[in-house]
């Protein structure tokens, strides 16, 4: 249940900044507004720093075809941006004392002075009998102040407020969650997401932590496979098959992996999302990974107006992270 009317999550990318609003309507989901400002140039290096006067201006772009009044934002950060890991604290620290013991595990491990690092933690379900046990696992997140900073900066000088920086896995994995719910898909799926420069597997197992693996595979990696915009006009049907195969050969390691470590979560299948799905052939797909494959529809999910749904004519799995923070958002 949203607890705020409206909520728009927004998704940085290398090469495009996409923004979904949805707001509560009855016991429901409503698709309010979503848009697409695509960049000439990346305002994203490969350290995570944002170009902020370009940011800005994409931004404010985005916000002239939210609804009017919309501020409250969620926006993501690679995970690759983010250190992340499980502690063991004593179950009877005060908050203080737990943050100071979380400060001190980082910096044992963390790359970064901890001044110069934005910290969050909570506890997590460690199952058994948790009132008796002397510690507690604690997942711990960190990541530098000014990849965090700019970001959240740049979007209050666009007038809007953001509210939760969340893991872009989580993002995802929230809308796993809601379409399965939708769709009412039984099982356990993960996420493949496809991007231009990157692929990204991610599953959340029952009362398990996310799992997540990063590739350095994506639509770039064939040639002719560079277009800028959503449209798959000019693709050969040997180049789609061909990209299938390569995602497939790169994908079959990593399931084989997390099979390995999680025997007891087996998934039924996995959905697929990220503008690069629309080169996929999930059937193909499917019957190479020997698991269910499917194909996300990110904002199909959602209630919609008449004049907003005519819109919805075309590939939209780009908006699969921007959709995920918004339902994220609104859970808050």
């Amino acid at each position: 249940m949203f607890l705020n009317p409206l909520i728009i999550g927004i998704d940085i990318g290398h090469h495009s900044i996409k923004a979904v609003a949805l707001r509560q309507k009855k016991s429901k989901l409503e698709l309010a507004a979503f848009a697409e400002v695509v960049l000439s140039a990346s305002v994203v290096n490969d350290q995570h720093s944002v170009n902020a006067p370009a940011l800005l201006s994409a931004v404010r772009k985005l916000k002239k075809a939210m609804p009017r009044g919309a501020s409250k934002t969620v926006l993501a950060l690679p995970d690759s941006a983010v250190i992340s890991k499980v502690i063991q604290l004593d179950s009877h620290l005060s908050d203080d004392e737990a943050m100071f013991a979380v400060e001190q595990a980082l910096s044992a491990s963390s790359p970064f002075p901890i001044d110069e690092l934005r910290i969050d933690f909570f506890p997590l379900e460690s199952g058994g009998f948790k009132e008796s046990a002397p510690t507690q696992p604690f997942q711990v997140f960190a990541a530098r102040r000014e990849t965090v900073d700019s970001r959240t900066e740049t979007l209050r000088k666009a007038r809007l407020s953001p509210e939760v920086v969340e893991l872009q896995t989580h993002a995802l994995l929230w809308l796993e969650q809601y379409t399965r719910e939708q769709t009412k898909t039984d099982g356990l799926w993960g996420v493949i997401n496809i991007g231009r420069r990157c692929t990204e597997f991610s599953v959340k197992p029952q009362n398990g932590a996310a799992y997540h693996r990063e590739l350095a595979f994506g639509s770039e990696s064939l040639p002719g496979m560079q277009q800028e915009g959503p449209s798959v006009t000019g693709v050969s049907a040997e180049l789609v098959e061909q990209f299938t195969k390569l995602l497939s050969d790169n994908l079959k390691r990593q399931l084989q992996l997390y099979n390995s470590t999680h025997p007891r979560a087996a998934m039924q299948g996995v959905w697929l999302s990220g503008g690069g799905q629309q080169y996929v052939m999930a059937e193909s797909l499917g019957r190479m990974l020997g698991i269910d494959v499917k194909v996300m529809e990110p904002l199909s999910g959602f209630e919609c107006n008449p004049k907003l749904s005519s819109q919805l004519n075309g590939p939209m799995s780009q908006y699969a992270v921007a959709a995920g923070l918004a339902i994220r958002g609104g859970s808050q």
